[in-house]
């Protein structure tokens, strides 16, 4: 029986990592303090806050990986694109201490993300084998 527990502790740690900035979308001082910028106006405080409001949703799903196998292979490739692609996105040009430090945070959550989707396939792969073998057997 394979409980899938490396995996579970690594999406469940990049849910948690997920939460965290989540906590900003009730106060613009939190998104400026976050991300070490001014949010110039009420137009720009609105989007970063709904994006607060995501990386909740992305952390919510990224639990619910941890806790249910049918929601794991999603959960993973959600927080996939959505780390990924502020990694790509961050390569355009200098970034201030603070988004260097998410950064930075983000490689490691593409790691773990990594760690998890690797334990799946191995995890499918001896789910497969044994199958096999009874097969040829017969």
């Amino acid at each position: 029986m394979n409980t899938h527990r490396p995996e579970r502790a690594l999406l469940a740690a990049v849910g948690v990592a997920h939460l965290l900035p989540a906590t900003v979308a009730f106060s613009r001082t939190g998104v400026e303090r976050a991300y070490g910028v001014t949010v110039a106006d009420d137009d720009t405080e609105l989007l970063l806050r709904h994006r607060a409001t995501f990386f909740g949703l992305l952390g919510a799903a990224l639990l619910a990986g941890a806790v249910d196998d049918r929601y794991r292979k999603p959960a993973i490739a959600m927080g996939s694109v959505s780390v990924g692609s502020f990694l790509l996105l961050a390569q355009a040009g200098d970034l201030s201490a603070e988004l260097q430090r998410v950064r930075r945070i983000d490689i490691a959550l593409l790691g773990a993300l990594a760690a998890a989707s690797a334990g799946e396939v191995a995890a499918l792969c001896r789910r497969r084998r044994p199958g096999r073998r009874r097969r040829a057997a017969e």
